[in-house]
């Protein structure tokens, strides 16, 4: 990774946590019709302390409001930031259940680690590529049945397109680790 690549990660203006808050004012506005901190708090299984100091965060990113009754609610720039998180998390798990073939279970924990950190560009790519996976073109019953009953496998590190020539095998070196543990 060039430190451009570094650099924009940095950028991004959302954080995991964030990410979090964003998507359980949104849920508990759906759910329940309204929010407060402590409601946060409860969704997120944290203490009001921390919610409430975390949300004032989100107050000055102009990403949350708060009305004098002390009922909080998602601007709009904070709504549409939360529906992007909903759209990329579901487009997510989509991908990684029905083309790689995780579990429920693990796609949501990986979708959960990215799903705030997908650009517009990725966002657009992944839906027209999930929109062809769904569509009934013969090709794509032939791809999804060819890869789903393959035993597809990392070639090793000398024939591998995705290593470098000389470098140490990511998949091998991850099992070697989670071995050891």
């Amino acid at each position: 990774m060039s430190a451009k690549e570094w650099k924009e990660f940095d950028n991004n203006e959302v954080t995991h946590s964030m990410a979090h808050y964003l998507m359980a004012i949104q849920e508990l506005h759906k759910r329940q019709g309204y929010a407060r901190v402590t409601d946060v708090a409860r969704e997120l299984e944290i203490t009001p302390g921390s919610a409430s100091v975390s949300i004032k965060h989100l107050k000055q990113k102009n990403w949350v409001d708060e009305d004098h009754n002390r009922f909080i609610r998602l601007s709009p720039d904070g709504e549409r930031i939360a529906h992007e998180i909903h759209v990329n998390n579901r487009l997510l798990v989509q991908f990684l259940t029905e083309v790689l073939g995780l579990s429920e279970a693990q796609a949501n924990i990986d979708a959960c680690k990215i799903e705030h950190l997908v650009s517009p560009e990725t966002r657009k790519k992944m839906m027209g590529f999930m929109t062809f996976i769904h569509s009934n073109e013969k090709v794509v019953k032939n791809f999804l049945h060819e890869w789903r009953h393959s035993q597809f496998e990392c070639p090793g590190p000398r024939d591998c397109p995705v290593c470098d020539d000389g470098e140490p095998c990511a998949i091998s070196e991850a099992e070697e680790v989670k071995a050891k543990h």
